[in-house]
């Protein structure tokens, strides 16, 4: 690839692509050139609403594409390895989809079949560690803001799944994959461990809100396998501990707060983006002061600053335009396919602390 040449995305999927992903990553400077879905018409449909010049009948016919740089794997988690290691043997680059896979044996799969393509881009889709709020704090975390770290809290809390009438789909089978930990817990674990360090246990307790939903195309009811809640306490490896719920069952509108607290200062970032401090005598009973920063500036129009993950893809993606095309694939700050496997073996830790109420190694 030359730096006159475009970077070709190719799409799998036609949910989260059409809604966040082909329009953040188009105006961060990638080419959306081909997709394909499991139900060709929606990828028709899509294709026809954001232009996307190429359809294809399967993501194997899309991988085998010679128009294709990019495969992003924007599917239900229990195809993410067969797809990636299919790419990979491709020659394509692949940016694929949290939670990385099923389980650790899928995701060592994926990580050995990266390994064998060094050549190529093979990451896991954490756009958030691109928002400019979340680097900025890392950075301030870095710098010695807080101190050593002695906790992390994070609250990601909304009701999309309190409603019993929600029609069942994928995300309420563990067998592809679905659950409030995978789509949630993947991400909040990962920013656990790119702002703190190696998690090295944990406990975990897991809820199903509703045990059965309404298939809306069998008009069947079917039984609910896959969780609506998480919750998880954490222990780091240098010492510092943790607490995360995820919750798909919480009354009202969305809402997420991240602290990490040092001996030194604290940190939060709140619903609204905004980075709060307080650090030095303020920390025993003082103030949190806002932190001013700029994140927002130099967005374009279409990207909605209030959206972070959205903000993150569009980072994301300008990361990628400007990288790639000079043949860079070892990218700052993306999570490789070995952090996807550290997630993972997070993710399995707390399915099996929920079934043994106990604390796991990771």
């Amino acid at each position: 690839m030359t730096t006159q040449q475009r970077v070709r995305v190719g799409y799998v999927g036609a949910g989260w692509t059409e809604r966040v992903q082909i329009p953040m990553f188009r105006l961060g400077g990638l080419t959306a050139q081909a997709i394909c879905a499991g139900n060709p018409q929606n990828a028709e449909r899509v294709a026809q609403r954001l232009d996307i010049p190429e359809v294809y009948p399967t993501w194997q016919a899309l991988v085998a594409a010679d128009t294709v740089d990019v495969v992003s794997i924007v599917t239900p988690p229990h195809l993410h390895r067969e797809i990636a290691v299919a790419a990979l043997a491709a020659g394509k680059h692949v940016i694929c989809e949290k939670p990385t896979a099923l389980n650790v044996a899928e995701a060592e799969a994926m990580l050995a079949a990266a390994q064998a393509a060094p050549d190529q881009l093979a990451i896991v889709d954490h756009e958030l560690r691109f928002h400019p709020q979340r680097l900025h704090l890392r950075q301030l975390i870095k710098d010695g803001y807080l101190g050593s770290v002695l906790n992390i809290h994070i609250s990601v809390q909304n009701s999309r799944r309190l409603n019993p009438a929600t029609p069942w789909g994928w995300g309420y089978d563990a067998a592809r994959g679905g659950g409030i930990l995978g789509a949630m817990g993947s991400h909040v674990l990962d920013l656990s461990r790119w702002l703190v360090g190696k998690i090295d246990s944990l406990t975990a307790t897991l809820q199903i809100g509703h045990y059965y939903r309404n298939d809306t195309a069998t008009s069947a009811r079917r039984l609910v396998t896959a969780d609506d809640q998480a919750q998880m306490l954490l222990r780091f490896a240098n010492g510092a501990q943790g607490s995360i719920i995820v919750s798909a069952l919480t009354p009202g509108p969305s809402k997420s707060e991240l602290t990490v607290v040092g001996a030194r200062g604290a940190l939060r970032l709140d619903s609204q983006e905004r980075l709060w401090g307080v650090k030095g005598d303020d920390l025993y009973g003082g103030d949190w002061q806002l932190i001013e920063t700029d994140y927002a500036r130099g967005l374009p129009d279409e990207v909605p600053a209030n959206q972070p993950f959205a903000v993150g893809s569009y980072h994301l993606a300008r990361v990628l335009a400007d990288a790639l095309p000079r043949g860079e694939t070892l990218i700052d700050d993306a999570a490789s396919f070995y952090d996807g496997l550290a997630v993972q073996r997070a993710l399995d830790a707390a399915r099996e602390s929920h079934r043994a109420q106990t604390w796991v190694a990771v």
